[in-house]
């Protein structure tokens, strides 16, 4: 009877660890997820910011050069 339970504790021991590894395995694999995630997210903010300074900085070369002409 001792040593059924014995063994019965030891498999049960070892299907946690296998467990508690994987749980460990999948929240790096989460981390990384989020972390790559919010990189990309930041990425299209900064991407956003410079097309706003292109758009910006052609109406106003725009504006430069209809003031040019104008005194040509």
């Amino acid at each position: 009877m001792f040593r059924a339970e014995a063994k019965y504790r030891k498999e049960n021991k070892k299907e946690k660890d296998a467990a508690i590894d994987e749980m460990k395995n999948y929240k790096k694999q989460h981390n990384k997820l989020v972390s790559e995630r919010d990189d990309l997210k930041s990425e299209l903010e900064r991407k956003k910011r410079l097309a706003q300074q292109a758009m910006a900085a052609r109406g106003e070369i725009k504006s430069f050069l209809d003031q040019a002409k104008a005194l040509v």
